[in-house]
């Protein structure tokens, strides 16, 4: 028989087949080990379904208990805000500050409970059925870091599938802990799973479809529209050192284009000034909770009435180290992983950005599962990562205290003790990315 990979010969259980010319060769496509996989995902769903609890059947969102309760989630609130209770159609009948692909999820999913009998019932029933629909986006999401790992990453490293390293890289982006706190605290899943699915296309050489994927993520969120900017570089690595050609990025660049274009063009042309609602309300909000600038205004360190100073600030900032990115791309003396350019860049943007929500961290730890150092030695990478995500789950537990503070100064955690939160998570993700960039600049000659 043929597989996938144009391999001869019966793959078996252990999924190792042999070619025309009689090399034994590994077909991933047996390998990958898809239910154990699934069942990781399934656990960290219902963690991070368990971790709402208090709010969903204790009335932490109806009493004011959300935050002492650590159960905060945007989607209840949200189901009243933007009228889905009433039936009214985002972008249609009002502006909505999500893309469109998170718009049209968000109704859809509101129709889904409204036969339900009463207001209550369909609120809690729409945070249900979004948390199932997030729930699977989650599987995707874990099935492919799982399958990108065991084969040694988008490029793949030319090894027999590692289903160890494949479990792990799962059994992390599944069941980190600051990940299980933030499931569901908005719908960021549905682009990390598309932005996922993606990768996976681009590892098995499908451009067309790793470019529909990914536009179809920046419909929902708009951080997976920083993935360009590493293919791109990698392609023209390839091709001022003669290899590829720049057509290996026009045709994920066009599929992008396409997929994008035909989920926004419809809803641009019927409602123009709804649909440019999440690109006005991203120019014009200030500096949000997480940001930098929040924390160093705090310290009357930064204005953050400022708005103009913090954009500029914030995007030159962004331009600054995807520039720098940009030329460890290029010049690093190994090609660098793609996935390594791709954490990093994701990283840049927030430290860089005005916005840095607790569940942001949902966008970068699939990439870390897939970034994990090649050449590093292994215990300095466990105790960057680890603090790095101790580091997560302070400051998401820290923020809703911080909260309660800002509604009644008696209660909560006060700005000290928030910033100190706040900037933990910022130097440890700063220890994380110079940790990959080290690794980027390495010239081992074996995995560790």
């Amino acid at each position: 028989m043929t597989s996938i990979s144009g391999e001869t010969g019966d793959p078996g259980a252990g999924g190792v087949a042999t070619d025309a010319a009689g090399t034994r060769r590994f077909s991933t496509r047996h390998a990958t080990p898809w239910p154990q996989l699934a069942g990781l995902a399934l656990l960290g769903a219902a963690l991070g379904y368990a971790a709402k609890a208090p709010c969903r059947f204790g009335g932490a969102w109806l009493d004011g208990t959300q935050y002492a309760a650590s159960c905060y989630s945007d989607v209840f609130p949200l189901y009243y805000r933007d009228g889905l209770d009433q039936g009214i159609v985002p972008y249609l009948d009002v502006p909505v500050e999500y893309p469109v692909l998170t718009g049209g999820l968000m109704h859809l999913l509101a129709r889904s409970v409204s036969w339900l009998p009463d207001q209550l019932s369909r609120a809690l029933g729409y945070f249900d059925v979004t948390a199932l629909v997030l729930a699977l986006c989650l599987g995707a999401t874990v099935i492919g870091v799982g399958h990108l790992a065991g084969r040694g990453g988008l490029s793949g490293d030319g090894r027999a599938f590692d289903r160890r390293r494949a479990l792990i890289a799962g059994a992390f982006t599944a069941l980190a802990p600051a990940a299980v706190l933030t499931a569901y605290i908005n719908w960021d899943l549905l682009a990390v799973a598309l932005a996922t699915g993606g990768l996976v296309a681009h590892a098995h050489r499908r451009p067309w479809l790793a470019g529909a994927l990914i536009g179809l993520a920046v419909a929902a969120k708009f951080y997976p529209l920083l993935f360009l900017g590493p293919m791109f570089v990698l392609v023209a690595r390839d091709v001022l050192r003669g290899r590829g050609s720049v057509g290996d990025f026009l045709r994920p660049l066009g599929g992008a284009l396409i997929a994008w274009t035909a989920v926004n063009l419809p809803v641009a042309l019927a409602a123009p000034q709804a649909w440019a609602t999440f690109f006005r309300f991203s120019s014009e909000r200030g500096a949000d909770w997480g940001s930098v600038y929040y924390g160093l205004g705090g310290f009357g360190l930064f204005d953050t009435a400022d708005l103009d100073r913090i954009n500029t600030v914030g995007t030159g900032g962004l331009l600054l180290a995807c520039v720098g990115i940009a030329l460890l791309g290029l010049f690093a003396r190994r090609r660098p992983p793609l996935e390594q350019l791709l954490f990093l860049v994701v990283a840049a943007f927030l430290i860089t950005n005005k916005v840095w929500s607790p569940q942001f961290v949902l966008w970068l730890v699939p990439l870390a599962a897939l970034a994990w150092p090649r050449w590093s030695r292994g215990w300095p990478a466990l105790v960057v990562f680890g603090v790095w995500q101790l580091a997560e789950i302070g400051y998401v537990l820290g923020i809703w205290r911080h909260l309660m503070w800002s509604i009644d100064p008696a209660t909560g955690l006060g700005f000290e003790g928030y910033a100190v939160l706040l900037f933990a998570r910022l130097f440890s993700l700063l220890a994380v990315a110079v940790l990959i960039v080290v690794d980027c600049l390495s010239d081992g000659d074996s995995a560790s």
